[in-house]
């Protein structure tokens, strides 16, 4: 089971991680970004939900 999840957590990170590296890039807005980032298979295992998407993003372009 926890080769399973790991899997899926590891699959849901690298998703994110392109996502906001579109972000950066000026390549989608933000709003955009939130969108795929929820529809990423297994977001939730990342602690990701649409309460704190946002919040997530802003975090992640803070420390860019």
């Amino acid at each position: 089971m926890s080769k399973t999840k790991n899997y899926y957590w590891d699959e849901a990170e690298k998703a994110v991680d392109k996502i906001i590296a579109n972000v950066k890039n000026n390549l989608i807005t933000k709003s955009t970004a939130e969108k795929e980032i929820m529809d990423v298979e297994a977001v939730s295992l990342l602690g990701i939900d649409e309460y704190n998407v946002d919040e997530f993003i802003d975090s992640e372009l803070e420390n860019a």
